[in-house]
């Protein structure tokens, strides 16, 4: 292109001042015509808030609804009222209201536009407005929140009226270069820029203040928007203050289709019908690109040719045809007839009923359309019927819309994968949105599915009627509208595993209300009728009404990963475990907790709802699993999950009780420091032992008491505190240790039985070594141990202390009484600070852990003896003059091995010890 074609474009193009003027009043005329029909659509009583609302941003008076101060940026281009909205004011709001317009300061205000579907078909008298209240990008943070705050006043007077008004204060220079608001729950973000500007430029009604410069740029010229707007500045054809600059739409680059996309895909969640005729326009456009012709541009090109009519580019009847031609190319006529009802819905008009308040026009341009559509007058009854539709049409309807949202997020992912093309919004914004759709459309076992976004409004059911079908592992829930015995599967609603899973359907799918009667076919399963209501009342006070995705109160819950805010715990129920137990048969249980069967309802922050079931004896077990994963994930919360327990079949809530204190028995043991510690329970099938790894619960069982000591000598890698529960032996003697053990030391505990005492060593790490020696007083019981674990120490380089306590029975309870260690160390002869007796650890030449012996200055080897070794030296000891009944080590040395807690050197002791004193008694 010459320099010379650059300078004189207008020029060449044949644009004049008549021209432009000949296509601006074209454009007003429409604009007139569809405000006009704007204002037919609002009930007599609101139709003040149209008429007033550009005099309510002009100026700031006192009197008038929406102040706030009078230093709120105002003044709008161009406007001045007229007198009959001056008189609208004096005969509705104040007598006393006057203008005058020389006090109006510098105008701040560019334009008010109104959005949506006001003037279309789609307008109904419950329709809520946008209102595009563009300022100046002079004002400062301070005026856009006292703007900000007048517009919230005005949307609250308007509210008064009936109206539902979202403001939105929108900078045009901000606009032009792609700066946005941040994502909200009605604001797109950075989700759509350019199809935010076509549904602008074809919808958006100018009530006051500058209009769109991009009225005047032919639709050839789209291309050179830029250059074209600046020359029509820079020739005088468009005064400084006359045009608003958004931008033109000439290029949609391909991310914009996916990040709208999945906004509206978003949207669909509480206005599917809605949401659905957005997304197939997004999807039309990108099976065109990258030669996209918007809507907006067809309305201009009309409107260029001196097309005006208000019937024909009604914005949403556009919407529709474009949709109808591209689904009718492409064979796709269920997808068609889908989108015919959600623009019937959109409308809101039942054509199968008399003529109503519904502007006439609006009714006329519907009946044409259905006309063509050909639809039978049954169809038309059957949608208009709508706010009588039950779960079971719900659930139809909800399929289709669930596969056209599928079918567009598929195409969606096809699409970027073929473009190359990442989507242009922001990550963190496309995140949040991503949370959403999975909160609202992911199908996962025992997460509850929401089915009524949006298409039927009460779905409730005055009776409801449950009971359970099949046998054994077969065995669910069903719930009907039937009493009939026989439920044939027609009239079955839902099936589940477990009642509380379908009553939280029921309740999420607004099936239950404040006057539903729930009732059940016989006594199911041992469940009573009584049972079934305590359980749906106890599930009321808990579960969302409403999908968190679609809540705008909830929106900020989806800027952060999903945590669980309260799990829900019902207990035995349907079983008799508890159902003849007194006061003293509880306690007298061999388990303590007789729990075989907890239904948990878990509800997370973003309003996901799932149940599941464990059945067995270590039903609690698997619930303090899943308590355990939920307190994991909780750790990133600012509060604690809400734990609440249901129990049935339980005389005078005995076992309610001792329920509600397990969380606080868990938290304190796994979630307070140090974290590593065990936790003992005691159910019918014996002793479990619970403890994290790799934040995992682990459990080990111990199908005895004596059993449950040995699990309790296992190697700890850090110091792990036990942690017994309140009624798990609580008069044992174990019992007495755990509660004194409480620091990472070395514990010695000892009971006298006759000739013999039962020792105890909880060592450093928390691991308990258990055995049984001759016994003849406390110092010669003692004394040798303890010097053989400060030899350990030496060579663990240890820092731990050591304790010396004897067990007392008393009273039926063991106590343990504190002993004096250095009384016990000062006993000592001289000949015991010396090492007679020592293991020595090696690895022989097959890898194997062997132990060479050491007797005074004398040494066996097992390189040399192998087997034989402990024959030799019970040979050896045999010698000796003075020969005790029980030979003991004095030291090990597991130098050879990586560092060792006490508990080990005692059990190679132990075993050492013994496989010694079987040789000498063989000799």
């Amino acid at each position: 292109m010459t320099e010379k074609s650059i300078s004189h474009p207008l020029f060449d193009r044949g644009i004049s001042h008549a021209a432009l003027k000949q296509v601006r009043e074209r454009f007003t005329k429409l604009n007139h015509e569809r405000l006009l029909r704007t204002r037919t659509a609002l009930l007599p009583r609101q139709q003040i808030f149209l008429d007033l609302l550009p005099l309510l941003i002009h100026i700031n008076h006192p009197i008038l609804p929406g102040y706030k101060s009078a230093n709120t940026p105002c003044g709008i281009d161009g406007y001045t009222p007229d007198e009959l909205t001056l008189e609208r004011v004096r005969s509705n709001i104040a007598r006393s209201v006057q203008y005058r317009h020389d006090e109006q300061a510098a105008p701040l205000i560019h334009s008010v536009f109104l959005m949506g579907s006001c003037g279309t078909v789609a307008q109904a008298e419950d329709s809520d407005l946008d209102v595009w209240l563009c300022h100046h990008n002079s004002i400062d943070e301070l005026g856009l929140q006292r703007l900000y705050n007048k517009a919230a006043a005005i949307s609250d007077w308007a509210r008064s009226l009936g109206l539902d008004i979202h403001f939105f204060l929108m900078d045009s220079e901000q606009f032009r270069r792609g700066q946005r608001d941040r994502l909200s729950a009605e604001a797109a973000g950075t989700s759509q820029h350019y199809l935010l500007l076509d549904e602008f430029y074809r919808s958006a009604l100018l009530v006051a203040g500058r209009y769109p410069i991009w009225w005047l740029v032919p639709p050839s010229e789209e291309v050179n928007y830029q250059e074209y707007t600046a020359l029509l500045h820079a020739q005088g054809f468009v005064g400084p203050d006359e045009s608003i600059d958004f931008g033109g739409v000439s290029d949609i680059p391909a991310g914009e289709f996916i990040g709208a996309g999945v906004w509206q895909l978003y949207k669909a969640i509480s206005s599917p019908y809605k949401a659905a005729l957005k997304l197939l326009l997004t999807e039309a456009y990108a099976r065109d690109f990258p030669n996209v012709v918007p809507l907006c541009i067809d309305l201009k090109e009309a409107i260029y040719h001196g097309e005006v009519s208000s019937d024909d580019f009604d914005p949403y009847i556009m919407v529709y045809r474009r949709l109808a031609e591209y689904l009718s190319s492409r064979n796709e006529f269920d997808r068609l007839e889908l989108i015919r009802r959600a623009f019937y819905f959109k409308v809101g008009i039942r054509l199968s009923q008399t003529a109503g308040s519904a502007a006439p026009w609006r009714r006329k341009l519907l009946e044409t359309l259905i006309a063509q559509w050909q639809w039978p007058p049954e169809q038309l009854l059957n949608l208009d019927t709508r706010s009588r539709w039950k779960i079971r049409r719900v659930r139809e309807e909800h399929r289709f819309l669930v596969a056209e949202l599928t079918n567009s997020y598929r195409f969606l992912q096809d699409f970027a994968q073929q473009s190359n093309s990442p989507a242009l919004i922001k990550s963190q914004e496309m995140t949040l949105l991503g949370r959403k759709l999975y909160a609202a459309f992911e199908r996962k076992r025992n997460k509850v599915e929401w089915l009524n976004p949006g298409i039927a409004p009460d779905v409730s059911e005055e009776q409801l009627f449950f009971r359970t079908l099949g046998f054994g592992e077969q065995r669910r829930w069903a719930v009907s509208t039937s009493a009939r015995h026989d439920f044939e599967h027609d009239a079955i609603l839902q099936e589940h595993e477990h009642l509380s899973g379908l009553l939280c359907w029921c309740f999420c799918n607004g099936l239950i209300n404040d006057y539903t009667q729930l009732r059940l076919n016989a006594r199911q399963d041992g469940v009573s009728e009584n049972d079934l209501r305590e359980m749906a009342s106890h599930l009321s006070g808990h579960l969302p009404r409403k999908a968190y995705a679609a809540d705008p109160h909830k929106h900020e819950a989806f800027n952060r990963p999903k945590v669980p805010e309260a799990m829900l715990l019902y207990i035995n129920l349907g079983q008799g475990a508890l159902s003849s137990l007194g006061a003293a048969g509880l306690a007298k249980h061999n388990s303590s907790y007789p729990i075989t069967h907890t239904e948990i309802v878990v509800i997370n922050s973003w309003g996901e709802v799932s149940s599941l079931v464990f059945a067995g004896q270590e039903a609690i077990i698997d619930t303090f699993r899943i308590y355990q994963q939920l307190m994991l994930a909780a750790s990133k919360a600012s509060e604690a999950p809400i734990i609440d327990a249901l129990c049935f079949n339980d005389p005078e809530q005995k076992l309610r009780k001792r329920v509600r204190h397990l969380p606080r028995l868990l938290h304190r043991a796994f979630y307070t420091q140090p974290k590593n510690k065990r936790v003992i329970i005691k159910l019918s099938n014996g002793f479990h032992i619970l403890q994290t790894e790799n934040d995992e619960l682990r459990s080990v069982h111990a199908h005895s008491y004596s059993t449950l000591i040995q699990c309790l000598g296992r190697g700890q890698t850090t110091f792990s505190p036990i942690l017994m529960d309140r009624y798990c032996a609580p008069n044992s003697a174990l019992a007495s240790i755990v509660d004194t053990a409480t620091t990472p030391d070395c514990y010695v505990f000892f009971h006298r039985r006759d000739d013999f005492a039962d020792l105890f060593v909880r060592d450093e790490r928390g691991s308990l070594h258990y055995t049984t020696a001759a016994f003849s007083n406390a110092n010669q019981l003692l004394l040798p141990l303890v010097l053989f674990l400060q030899r350990c120490r030496t060579e663990q380089a240890g820092k731990h202390q050591f304790c010396l306590f004897e067990l007392h029975q008393q009273d039926n309870r063991w106590r343990s009484q504190a002993l004096d260690l250095s009384k016990l160390m000062a006993s000592k002869p001289a000949s015991d600070t010396r090492v007679q007796l020592e293991a020595i650890a090696k690895t022989d030449s097959k890898g194997r852990l062997v132990f060479d012996m050491r007797y005074r200055d004398q040494h066996f080897s097992y390189d040399k003896a192998g087997p034989a070794l402990f024959d030799q030296l019970a040979s050896q000891l045999l010698l000796q003059q003075t020969r005790p009944t029980h030979y003991q080590l004095d030291a090990i040395n597991l130098s050879s091995l990586p560092p060792q807690q006490t508990s080990v050197y005692l059990r190679y002791k132990q075993h050492i010890e013994e496989m010694l004193n079987t040789s000498v008694l063989s000799q």
